[in-house]
């Protein structure tokens, strides 16, 4: 019985914090989870630190970026001693920019679409894409951007895991609505300034089928050689 339950969550446990403890240990099979954060919140930090618990479990990912290419995204990942260089090679984690898409040859609408289309991209346990908003922040798109929303929720019935990531400065809230409504996983992001210290917190607004007992403030740091750190001192 305790084996049948842990195969429909996945794991993203690692020995050097305590992230997975603290959303309850598992993110389930067939969820939508979105990330929502200003510039600087630490999304594509997070969402790193997800992808190398996932593939360090043994799952496999893609990750579809709009904010950097292969290259920087490896050395990005070294930085935080998140290494995936052979998992790459190996194809258990997809790496896929999109940058090369969106230019003077691509429109974001088009860039869009081919997201849409899959082509592999959602053929692996789970797959992560940061940001979404870089691609609907236009308002040529805000019909796109529901038939995204169609989209993700039907590849989420069929057993797939997504990970969206939305910046509220660059999409309207007429858009962030229904996206938040829709998720089944909801972390927002806050980044403030204190006494000349950054404090960063993760809000768990909704984690519908938590695997065990969760807090609803993580509080966290970033730090180089360690990645995502989670404070102790931590309000929950």
């Amino acid at each position: 019985m305790a084996l049948e339950t842990d195969l429909t969550y996945y794991k993203f446990d690692l020995d050097r914090d305590t992230l997975a403890t603290a959303l309850g240990g598992g993110i389930p099979k067939g969820s939508m989870v979105l990330i929502t954060g200003k510039f600087g919140s630490g999304k594509s930090v997070i969402c790193q630190r997800f992808t190398y618990g996932f593939i360090e479990n043994g799952y496999t990912a893609t990750y579809v970026s709009s904010e950097t290419n292969t290259k920087p995204f490896i050395n990005q990942m070294n930085s935080l001693n998140y290494p995936v260089k052979e998992e790459i090679y190996s194809h258990q984690l997809k790496f896929v920019p999109v940058n090369p898409l969106v230019g003077k040859s691509c429109s974001r609408e088009e860039a869009l679409s081919q997201l849409l289309e899959g082509n592999g991209l959602y053929d692996r346990n789970i797959t992560i894409v940061d940001t979404l908003s870089s691609l609907i922040e236009d308002c040529n798109v805000k019909d796109l951007s529901l038939e995204a929303l169609s989209f993700f929720q039907k590849t989420c019935s069929r057993g797939k895991t997504l990970f969206l990531t939305l910046d509220p400065d660059e999409v309207e809230e007429d858009i962030m609505t229904p996206y938040k409504s829709a998720a089944d996983i909801y972390l927002q992001l806050n980044r403030k300034t204190i006494g000349g210290e950054t404090e960063r917190l993760i809000n768990v607004r909704r984690f519908t089928s938590a695997r065990g007992r969760m807090q609803d403030v993580i509080k966290f740091r970033i730090e180089p050689n360690a990645g995502f750190v989670v404070d102790i001192t931590q309000v929950t």
